[in-house]
């Protein structure tokens, strides 16, 4: 191959990898876009936050409390920046969102299984390979009506840490349901 040829596909390979990855971003049907800083969340009902707690859980279009959350499936929580200890009300309002970040919680004290009171497990050790994960995407948001809204925290579901996967924005939208709408 002659110089030109190597030059060529040196300068314009890299360009066209790289303006597929652009494109992924922007698809909200794939696997690696997130909501972008600018759009709109729309409470769309009043969510309670319980006395001494900070946040209120959302999953499959429901309002619930953290009890009340299955781990292995796609959820979000509303976060404000007060901890109070009566009750306190997000107001239906449009939040704007001013930065995006993932992260990863690891999931500790998992409840072990037990048939007949035998522990299955009590055999093996504790060191049996990395924790359960649920990345996340904090959704930091901004409202005039409403400073004391800090941020919607979207997970995805539960897994070990090789499986465990951002949440879609299909599955951030299944969770919220009709509480909140995204707009792009």
């Amino acid at each position: 191959m002659n110089a030109l040829k190597k030059l060529t596909l040196t300068l314009f390979a890299p360009l066209l990898l790289v303006s597929c990855a652009q494109q992924a971003l922007r698809d909200p049907g794939s696997p690696y876009y997130r909501v972008p800083e600018g759009s709109r969340i729309t409470l769309n009902q009043p969510l309670e936050i319980r006395p001494g707690h900070a946040r209120v859980f959302v999953q499959r279009g429901a309002a619930t409390d953290f009890s009340g959350v299955d781990q292995y499936w796609p959820s979000c929580n509303f976060e404000v920046r007060e901890l109070k200890q009566e009750p306190q009300q997000i107001q239906p309002d449009t939040f704007t969102v001013v930065r995006v970040q993932q992260g990863r919680s690891p999931i500790v004290g998992q409840p072990r299984l037990q048939v007949a009171g035998f522990n299955i497990l009590s055999q093996m050790s504790d060191a049996t390979g990395p924790p359960l994960v649920a990345r996340y995407y904090d959704i930091w948001l901004a409202s005039d009506r409403q400073p004391n809204v800090m941020r919607m925290r979207c997970f995805g579901a539960m897994a070990d840490l090789w499986e465990a996967d951002l949440p879609l924005f299909i599955e951030i939208e299944a969770a919220l349901g009709a509480i909140a709408t995204i707009e792009l």
